[in-house]
């Protein structure tokens, strides 16, 4: 056996990621499209994002019925007939609406852009709106509401929302069985006429898509005048719930969800990255606190993690989980433990270095390949920021101490700062 496979490999730290180059190019119409040439196999990803959220709609099911609908049949192609075409093609199309924003996604052999790139602009721009695909559209998301909200977790979940930035607020604003009464192909259809214009695009590429980009996207997305509208949107602050404390009874339950959390702000805050390694410690990996605590040490639960949303005006920290519903109390005092132990006890440095090893090793994986790199920078896009917060966080991350970490922790994880909802026994 030789020497070479008697040697681990050899350790190294994370001193900075070698991002992809960005292109960035504008069409006839002055689109923006950003670029990301990589891969080994010439295959395309294209991403075409428009300002056509749950914030855009003012009231929910709207934006997210648009975007379904619009794939349900156009002047020309019927639902059947977009599906096979997609099918023959070995290709991949969808919708994913945000609160901010909706983005259809194509995914494609290279050699077959101009094809898909003319059925999605026939999508986008000529809907037929079916009245037949929106009854069975609407029964079926209905039914699916309706048994989806008698999960503890869901009614957790839905009030957690409400609780942190408010009922009426664009985020904190839930789904509720009335609005399916209320909603009306008239409102579809001006929906899709006011946010769905060409020029209100932005354009994200991945992959190998050849030297015919450029033509093609001005072919179909880089016609009409340039936009000229303001892309400021009036999002109000925040109004957390008075109540620190809400419990929803679910008759028959045997478990209760929580949902623990507070009100944050985004990745422009300049304690944004700091937290996100608190986070990690508390609750963001399998060797968390809160795992070793609640699950492994106490048995109370099967899982519980932590998470920090950004949202473009706003943000929020959160921790759930599910307990039996006797040890509900329990749980939420050993969650508040560990709130106390970070905020008076230094990390200790094994525990810390392993913290940042896992991190730095989840941004390289996250950068690994042109289409989940592409997905990140569409997503700094949103908050007018580049690769370069990322760098940020590596530089922050290998030279945090245990004591930068108690003072995060001091200063954010006060309990009278944390809702807790409960939702089942």
């Amino acid at each position: 056996m030789s020497d070479f496979q008697h040697k681990a490999p050899e350790f190294k730290t994370i001193d900075k990621i070698d991002f992809l180059p960005v292109e960035k190019t504008a069409l006839d119409n002055e689109v923006p499209v950003y670029t990301l040439r990589a891969g080994s196999q010439d295959v395309t990803k294209i991403d075409i994002q428009f300002p056509a959220g749950a914030v855009q709609a003012g009231i929910p099911l709207v934006a997210s019925t648009t975007a379904n609908l619009m794939q349900e049949g156009t002047e020309e192609k019927t639902s059947m007939q977009i599906s096979e075409m997609v099918d023959f093609y070995g290709a991949y199309l969808n919708s994913q609406t945000y609160h901010h924003q909706t983005i259809f996604t194509v995914l494609c052999l290279t050699r077959y852009l101009p094809e898909m790139l003319k059925l999605v602009h026939e999508i986008i721009t000529r809907p037929a709106f079916p009245e037949h695909e929106y009854d069975l559209y609407l029964k079926k998301k209905k039914e699916e509401f309706i048994f989806e909200g008698e999960k503890v977790k869901t009614i957790a979940a839905r009030q957690f929302g409400e609780t942190i930035f408010g009922a009426d607020h664009p985020y904190g604003r839930q789904l509720k069985e009335e609005h399916f009464e209320k909603i009306s192909p008239g409102q579809i259809r001006s929906f899709h006429k006011i946010h769905y214009r060409p020029e209100l695009a932005k354009i994200f590429v991945a992959g190998q898509p050849g030297d015919q980009l450029q033509s093609l996207l001005n072919k179909y997305f880089g016609k009409g005048p340039a936009d000229q509208t303001n892309d400021q949107e009036m999002v109000p602050p925040v109004n957390p719930a008075s109540e620190k404390f809400i419990h929803i009874q679910k008759a028959g339950a045997m478990q209760t969800a929580l949902r623990i959390g507070r009100p944050l702000f985004n990745n422009h805050h300049p304690d944004f990255i700091p937290l996100q390694v608190l986070n990690t410690i508390l609750g963001g990996y399998f060797g968390s606190r809160l795992m070793t605590s609640v699950r492994e040490e106490k048995g109370l639960t099967y899982g519980i993690g932590s998470f920090i949303m950004p949202l473009k005006h706003s943000g929020v920290w959160g921790i759930s989980s599910e307990v039996a519903g006797e040890s509900r109390d329990q749980a939420i005092e050993a969650i508040f433990e560990e709130f106390d132990k970070l905020r008076s006890t230094a990390v200790p440095e094994n525990e810390l270095q392993m913290v940042k090893n896992y991190m730095m090793g989840e941004m390289l994986r996250n950068f690994d390949g042109p289409f989940s790199t592409a997905d990140i920078y569409r997503s700094l896009q949103e908050y007018g920021m580049e690769f370069e917060f990322y760098q940020k966080m590596v530089d922050y991350i290998r030279e945090v101490s245990a004591d930068d970490i108690r003072k995060t922790a001091e200063k954010y994880l006060r309990r009278e700062d944390f809702r807790v909802v409960a939702a089942g026994m």
